[in-house]
This record gives C-alpha cells, sequence and structure tokens, in this order.
C-alpha cells in the first residue's frame, strides 16, 4: 500500500471507527516530522514535543471529520507551525516567520537512509555541507527531501514561492554535490558521483504542483 493510501485508510479508521491503534499509526509516521519542524522554530525539544502532543490532541477531538480534511499532511505542519509560533513573543516570531533564525538540525542518516553505502570520510563532508547551509535553505531542503513535501505545500506553508524553494534547493544540492566531487577528486575514488549525488536529492515528485 502506498503511504498516501496508507494515511487516507487510518484516517478513515479514525474518522468512522475511533480507531485508537490506528491514531498511533498515524502518530508514528507524522510525529518525527513535525516534532522536527517543530525544534526548528522553538529551538527548544521540550516545547517542540508540547507542541506536538497538542496538535495530535486536537486531531483526536476532530477525528470524525478527519476523512474530508483534504491534505492532511499540509494541515499538520500548518497546525503545528501555527502552534509553535503561540509559544513565542512579538520579536522571535517575527524572527521564524522571516526563517532566517531557525535551528534546523539535519543528520545524515535522516536525509539518506542509504548512508551506509556512503563512506565514513564521505559523511563527515557532507554533513559539514548540510551544517553549513544558510537556516532558510536547510529547512526547505528538509521539508522536500525528508518530509516529502510538495513543491508547492511547502510554498504555502513557509509562504514563500516555488521559485524560491527551486533557488534554495539548488543551492543546498550544489553544495551537497560540491563536497561529494571534491572527496571523490581528492581520494581517487571510482565511485559514479551521479549515483552518490541521486541519494541527496528530493523525490522527483516533490515539485508536482
Amino acid at each position: 500500500m502506498k503511504n498516501d493510501q496508507k494515511i487516507q485508510h487510518l484516517l478513515d479508521e479514525i474518522s468512522e471507527k475511533n480507531d485508537e491503534s490506528a491514531f498511533r499509526k498515524l502518530f508514528d509516521i507524522f510525529a518525527p516530522g513535525l516534532m522536527r519542524f517543530s525544534f526548528s522554530i522553538l529551538n527548544n525539544k521540550e516545547l517542540a514535543e508540547e507542541v506536538v502532543s497538542d496538535v495530535f490532541y486536537k486531531i483526536w477531538l476532530i477525528r470524525h471529520k478527519l476523512s474530508g480534511l483534504g491534505n492532511f499532511k499540509a494541515y499538520m505542519y500548518t497546525s503545528t507551525r501555527n502552534n509553535a509560533l503561540n509559544y513565542l513573543d512579538k520579536e522571535k516570531r517575527r524572527r521564524a516567520v522571516q526563517l532566517d533564525d531557525l535551528s534546523v538540525p539535519l543528520a545524515i542518516d535522516e536525509i539518506c537512509p542509504e548512508s551506509e553505502l556512503v563512506t565514513k570520510e564521505l559523511r563527515a563532508a557532507i554533513e559539514q555541507a548540510i551544517n553549513h547551509l544558510p537556516s532558510r535553505c536547510k529547512l526547505i531542503y528538509s521539508l522536500a527531501k525528508i518530509e516529502q513535501m510538495k513543491y508547492k505545500e511547502i510554498a504555502q506553508l513557509l509562504n514563500i514561492s516555488v521559485k524560491t524553494i527551486d533557488h534554495q534547493l539548488t543551492i543546498a544540492i550544489r553544495k551537497i554535490g560540491d563536497e561529494i566531487k571534491k572527496y571523490l577528486d581528492d581520494n581517487d575514488k571510482d565511485e559514479t558521483y551521479l549515483v552518490l549525488l541521486h541519494l541527496f536529492l528530493p523525490n522527483s515528485h516533490n515539485s508536482n504542483k
């Protein structure tokens, strides 16, 4: 069962049958990504957990309406954003909305589940490239690559244009690609550059409108 179909099945089970088991499965699917997103705004693990817990509590309260929500993933991320911003004072909220002062931790294992295919030295080089990305760029890359969100969904969530997303992802991929190429050149490795880079590219469906 494809992921979207699985999610819709869980939503139907929760909405129609008050299925707590399905609700826990839905939590397991979305909670890690929502936690990362909430933490990027709050830079506080406990508050981020509280925000996500509150989002799911409210979802349970409206469970009978879940089947008709439309784009559930977009709804969840928007709800998390709004709840997280409510925890910030006016100045911090302004900075968070501008996306320029966010804390966006990214680990290579989150970005690339096949990271065991990457050598220890190359992992370090790629992680360095990722950590040096600007906050805005890193957040957009995280949403596109890890959370598998479409560009249009990210644009609506962050109130930016799809063109901006394209530009920021180009920066991210270029920097990661440069590190891969430099490592291969410096170490006279014969691994295929494009195959390695492909591991870090967002899925092609993400650009669909």
